[in-house]
């Protein structure tokens, strides 16, 4: 009765993909580890049973057991080996056929599970390989499958395939000793010795290895690959040609294109044809995933130079003429588009990688000759496309290229970065660059009373009551404490946030709750009376979560402090948040100390030079706490002094950041 290793097997020879065949590849590999007595995965493993040969690394057994794990690869080359097999014999002149398998591995799984299949007359074959131990870990198999006495096996030898004289002919030769781009394993040197042992009309079983090389588009690099070219196919007649010593095929040159764009990474594919259709794609296996010289930005209209060197370490070296770094290149000009058609987004992305290369002399020259109204663009720019500036720092940094940025953009508008937002980008940005302003039409009507502007202009801030309805403010809520894991009704969880915070900073940015405001005309109509312009840039902000204190969990600021740069005169500008719950006096209220804005100018310019004016003892100076109602906005000066502060009451405060700002 067949073994049930022979019905696995050929239940497998009728899978049309990885799907079908991985319960099947995995039972298979099961049934030859206890046969053979492999452990596959040892607990410590370092691969040390490896042979490092003249011409490559010859892995050790328990390693070549491992691929037969690579589903998709067992599949195809057991099939294609088959049906290899099944022609040579069905051929009139070749009886029997003779078979050399190279590089068995401890399974000799391409060939030794198929021989139940066929006729004991048909076929004769040699098992090589480098591995004493292999070997005897396959002659336990072939005891097993009933193989060891029969005629079938006409040859077991441990020998290196890329020296052994072999003592016939044979009609077919396999061996798959490789990994993905023909790299560190001596399958090129075996094919090219053994090639002279293969009958005249005999078969090399891989039929064909092909490598291809691409450059992957700096702004599309999943969607843009450029074919340079086929740079090497191992097949019988290189292996021929290599083997009688012309080594001419294993070099070459490539014509890098001239075009716009920058060529990012140099992509090596592999593709295996075991026989006539059983072919192995690009990351179907192991043994196709792609080889990536990452960053190579190499030079448009160039020549690439490519060799494969054989030696202890075989392998594909590539030589090519390099763009010119970064900090190299002229900044791109603001008014540069980029693939969005959005200004300064070049510049802005350039202006980010230098700052990756420091300290770099050249880089740090470079920024230093930047305007002074750089970091304004910057805000404008990022405030328009609405992403926060915290997290688009953040990416321009982690991207690969400006197109990844540039999706990673598109991402935060559903996909699609709508005209009408390119359109008022452009303007605003456009405006600052040539420092145009609008001022505010005085017959426009007003939000805000005499009395809100009487006490803006004495205290410094003013509270506008009512911009969120409450479903509105519920809707932030919700948002937030979803964005956190958290309850309303599960004070415990408060302290166990799941979402990323700073202190009590919420890192949650976008969100159609938080648009309402930053849409409002009402709110935007009363900034504009504030800085009597109506040409201001709302700002993309985080939202806020202060939990009352706890014995555990005590209030981490920010205490009191300024955000502008103090140095006199301090320019105007606004900052405000919304109350997104009704908020006590005791309950972590904005704070701030009203009316300074009056005397900040001449009290800095009395302050001792080379101090930090930012510590000081603040229990000695009027701050205020400022209690309002859910829905409630909050503007001040950018010139007073102003923090939050303990929550002492049981319910959380919630609060949503916003400003508007001059371009």
């Amino acid at each position: 009765m067949p073994h049930p290793v022979v019905a696995l097997v050929s239940r497998l020879l009728d899978c049309a993909n990885a799907g079908q065949a991985k319960p099947l590849v995995d039972q298979l590999v099961a049934d030859l580890c206890t046969i053979t007595g492999i452990d596959l995965h040892p607990e410590f493993f370092l691969d040390e049973n490896a042979s490092i040969t003249a011409r490559g690394k010859a892995v050790s057994p328990t390693t070549a057991a491992q691929c037969a794990e690579d589903v998709e690869r067992t599949r195809v080359f057991m099939q294609g080996v088959y049906r290899a097999l099944q022609q040579k014999c069905a051929q009139e002149n070749v009886s029997p056929v003779r078979v050399l398998y190279a590089g068995t591995g401890p399974f000799a799984l391409l060939l030794v599970p198929l021989l139940p299949l066929f006729n004991r007359d048909a076929l004769r074959v040699t098992l090589l390989d480098i591995h004493a131990e292999s070997l005897a870990s396959l002659r336990r198999l072939l005891v097993v499958l009933q193989l060891d006495s029969s005629e079938i096996i006409e040859d077991i030898v441990c020998a290196d395939a890329c020296h052994w004289q072999a003592p016939q002919q044979y009609d077919v030769i396999i061996s798959e000793t490789m990994r993905q781009g023909l790299l560190q394993e001596p399958q090129v040197s075996i094919f090219a010795h053994l090639q002279q042992f293969l009958r005249v009309d005999g078969w090399l079983i891989p039929q064909r290895i092909r490598l291809d090389l691409w450059l992957t588009h700096a702004e599309e690099p999943q969607k843009k690959l450029q074919h340079l070219g086929n740079i090497f196919q191992l097949d019988k007649t290189s292996a021929t040609q290599i083997g009688n010593g012309d080594s001419a095929i294993l070099h070459g040159v490539l014509a890098v294109p001239q075009t716009p764009g920058r060529w990012q990474d140099l992509k090596l594919t592999t593709e295996i044809c075991v026989f006539e259709d059983c072919v192995l794609r690009e990351s179907q296996s192991q043994l196709t995933l792609p080889l990536y010289e990452k960053n190579a930005w190499i030079k448009p209209g160039s020549i690439l130079r490519y060799g494969y060197e054989q030696g202890e370490y075989p392998r594909f070296v590539f030589a090519y003429e390099r763009e010119a770094d970064i900090d190299t290149l002229l900044l791109p000009d603001s008014l540069e588009k980029s693939a969005l058609g959005v200004y300064h987004l070049r510049r802005f992305w350039h202006k980010a990688q230098l700052q990756k290369k420091l300290p770099s002399a050249v880089a740090n020259e470079r920024l230093a000759q930047l305007a002074n109204n750089e970091w304004q663009l910057d805000r404008i720019l990022l405030d328009k496309l609405g992403v926060g500036l915290e997290p688009a720092i953040a990416q321009v940094y982690h991207a690969r290229n400006i197109s990844e940025f540039e999706r990673w953009i598109e991402f935060n508008h559903g996909g699609t970065l709508e005209p009408l937002i390119v359109e008022c980008a452009n303007r605003a940005l456009l405006d600052c660059l040539e420092n145009k302003k609008s001022l505010l039409d005085e017959h426009i009507e007003q939000p805000l009373s005499d009395a809100q502007l009487s006490h803006w202009d004495e205290h410094g801030y003013v509270i506008i009551p009512g911009v969120l309805s409450p479903q509105e403010t519920a809707a932030a809520r919700a948002a937030i404490w979803d964005y956190l894991q958290m309850r309303e009704d599960d004070p415990e969880s408060w302290y166990k946030p799941a979402g990323e915070m700073k202190k009590i900073m919420v890192q949650l940015f976008a969100n159609p709750a938080f648009e309402v405001a930053r849409q409002s005309p009402f709110i935007r109509a009363a900034f504009q009376q504030l800085w009597q312009r109506d040409d201001l840039v709302v700002t993309t902000d985080r939202v806020g979560f202060n939990p009352p204190e706890t014995p555990q969990w005590q209030f981490p600021g920010p205490s009191i402090h300024w955000d502008v740069e103090l140095q006199a005169p301090i320019p105007f500008g606004t900052q405000a948040l919304i109350y997104l719950t009704d908020v006590a006096a005791h309950q972590g209220a904005f704070s701030c100390v009203p009316g300074f804005h009056k005397k900040i100018d001449h009290w800095l310019m009395a302050q001792p030079k080379g101090i930090d004016v930012q510590q000081q003892d603040w229990t000695q100076w009027p701050v205020k706490p400022i209690a309002a109602s859910a829905g409630d906005l909050i503007i001040w000066h950018h010139a007073l002094p102003h923090g939050s502060s303990p929550n002492r009451a049981t319910f959380p405060r919630m609060v949503q950041y916003i400003n508007m700002y001059a371009p």
